[in-house]
């Protein structure tokens, strides 16, 4: 759902900052989606609401949230909060058809997708298509245009798991991904964009041999996909990745990258979701 542009109130003054949160709320309320034991939407509402307070979040990239806790989520937030969203889809043979929240006998019909969240002005919402499985879970790319923060390009990335494909679960989707997401976020002469990459550090040492664990490093490079060379990293802590865990499984695979300066990343343990909030303050004036 791309919604219509809304004005900026004013361009930022010199001095101003933009802090941006990303995070997989684990939103679903289908059982195959292993989102139960994370809490409720009431839960995950009030760990959003205590990023916008402890971090003075004002832009958010949110992965797995269904169309009705969104739409409680900006009654939440109040005027001057803008949202654009883009539905997961299942493909078989290549039809489409867009993922519920809840359970095909349950009420909650309402869709899940990726959602951008932005205050104080939002623009050109637009969904760009990538590489996606032709049987098996699509995931969306989108981006808009935070406008108040002198126009920083802003997308959301979900890159495809591992098996995502059920003609073959051998098959690898991200890293075509992940090229074709860079040279879009490329062409913006400011943008920030992360998200759920379902992958683990460039720098990351995979255990040899490890089936329950196999080396996906090439992925960031197989496609002239790497951000690192050009953009930093929220959390980083080398020129080849790093960082802290950002799951319960104590792996790094949420990120968030900027052309902008710098400030200070934060990543906040939570029972909420199996994905851990992580915010990165940019200089934007």
């Amino acid at each position: 759902m791309l919604l219509p542009t809304t004005a900026a109130e004013a361009a930022a003054p010199p001095g101003t900052n933009l802090q941006l949160l990303t995070w997989n709320i684990c939103g679903s309320q289908r059982a195959n989606w292993g989102c139960s034991s994370f809490g409720t939407w009431a839960d995950k509402n009030a760990v959003i609401q205590a990023q916008i307070q402890d971090n003075y979040v004002q832009a958010m990239l949110l992965q797995e949230i269904c169309e009705n806790d969104l739409a409680s989520l900006m009654t939440t937030l109040g005027s001057g909060w803008t949202r654009s969203f883009a539905p997961y889809q299942w493909a078989s043979k290549g039809v489409l058809t867009n993922n519920r929240c809840g359970e095909d006998n349950s009420p909650r019909g309402d869709r899940i997708g990726t959602a951008i969240v932005i205050k104080a002005g939002s623009s050109n919402a637009q969904t760009i298509a990538t590489t996606q499985p032709w049987d098996g879970q699509q995931r969306p790319f989108h981006c808009a245009t935070a406008t108040y923060f002198n126009d920083i390009r802003l997308c959301n990335v979900h890159l495809s798991p591992p098996g995502s494909d059920t003609r073959d679960s051998s098959w690898e989707y991200s890293d075509d991904q992940l090229g074709e997401i860079k040279k879009v976020v490329d062409g913006y002469p400011n943008v920030a964009f992360g998200g759920d990459f379902n992958i683990l550090p460039p720098d990351h040492v995979y255990p040899v041999n490890d089936e329950n664990n196999p080396d996906r490093g090439w992925i960031w490079d197989a496609k002239d996909g790497n951000p690192y060379p050009r953009y930093r990293e929220c959390d980083q802590t080398n020129p080849a990745g790093g960082g802290r865990p950002t799951n319960t499984r104590g792996e790094k695979i949420d990120y968030v990258f900027s052309s902008r300066p710098w400030r200070w990343c934060a990543v906040t343990p939570t029972a909420f979701s199996d994905h851990y909030p992580l915010v990165y303050s940019m200089q934007i004036a």
